[in-house]
């Protein structure tokens, strides 16, 4: 089983999870007006709808590159992880809203055994997942399993923090506060909430910077142009002028080589298999392209070995 169709296999067993939760969310949440429970239950459906999504995305990575998608389809990825980490964020708003609104017009008597029954049975669902999914993720690399372990921390975490709240709750009406039980709820959804932006929004601002033209950070490019430059006799013997960019998530390395000699094809080659090897080991999403120029000036470029290479020189593997 190749790796996107692995990818795609987790991303199915996780879906199944969305399916199961959000039912069991929005049944709750007829039995309950708890300001959480509303913002968990939707957090689930707007999962469940971009889940289905998503596995359609894992497909289209698969494909080759064309001409309306030189790079290929891997652009895809963090445009889904975008709109994810973005309804994460505007969920958790309409959230914060809500509960000020209900603190303004008075919180409704919460039900502790109906809210500890659901943040129970959530709390375990939730920290299996993220666990299995953290592994899995780590293992294959894959974005969009990343985002999805993420999703699932975030739900890990809320159902602690549901969890806590509801046991103070509970225990502030025991001891006698029943009118400051009521305002928990609410209080701590705001608070949850505001959680809850803080990683999609850094996955947010991430995802921007891949779908722009970005260079990479300084470091990595430092060691990549010193890898490049001694991986082969050709390239350390010759003046070379790198072009490093992120593109969608893909890395692009550009080689101009400035030279006055004729090299056979078969140098070059090697050249770009050492240096193919160096990008693959950086990621596994990434583009090599070579152009050989004439040091000499007023020379044109030599186009007819460019021509030859071309094909050859261009890395299939996005």
């Amino acid at each position: 089983m190749d790796s996107y169709a692995y990818e795609r296999k987790h991303l199915k067993i996780s879906l199944a999870f969305v399916i199961a939760l959000m039912i069991w969310g929005l049944v709750f949440n007829e039995l309950t007006d708890s300001n959480i429970v509303e913002l968990d239950a939707g957090s689930y459906v707007i999962s469940g709808i971009i889940g289905l999504i998503t596995i359609y995305v894992s497909r289209l990575q698969e494909r080759p590159e064309s001409d309306t998608h030189p790079l290929g389809y891997s652009g895809f990825v963090p445009i889904l992880n975008l709109i994810r980490n973005l309804m994460i964020i505007l969920i958790a708003i309409k959230a914060v809203g809500e509960s000020i609104g209900s603190i303004v017009s008075g919180p409704p008597v919460p039900e502790h055994g109906i809210l500890f029954l659901y943040a129970g049975v959530t709390l375990l669902l939730n920290t299996f997942c993220f666990i299995y999914l953290k592994r899995v993720s780590g293992k294959l690399k894959s974005d969009l399993l990343r985002t999805d372990a993420l999703e699932w921390k975030i739900d890990t975490v809320s159902n602690v923090s549901i969890l806590a709240a509801f046991g103070l709750s509970y225990a502030l009406e025991k001891t006698g506060y029943e009118l400051a039980s009521h305002y928990i709820d609410p209080v701590i959804c705001i608070v949850f909430s505001i959680y809850m932006c803080w990683w999609p929004g850094q996955l947010f601002i991430e995802n921007v910077q891949q779908l722009s033209v970005t260079s990479i950070d300084k470091k990595t490019q430092e060691v990549l142009i010193h890898k490049i430059s001694q991986a082969h006799p050709l390239l350390s013997s010759q003046l070379t002028h790198f072009t490093i960019v992120n593109i969608a998530g893909v890395l692009w390395v550009n080689l101009e080589i400035e030279t006055d000699n004729k090299f056979a094809t078969q140098e070059l080659i090697s050249a770009a298999a050492c240096c193919q090897k160096i990008l693959d080991e950086v990621s596994p999403k990434n583009k090599l392209s070579y152009r050989l120029f004439d040091r000499l000036p007023n020379e044109p470029v030599k186009e007819e070995l460019w021509g030859k290479l071309k094909s050859r020189l261009w890395n299939d593997n996005v």
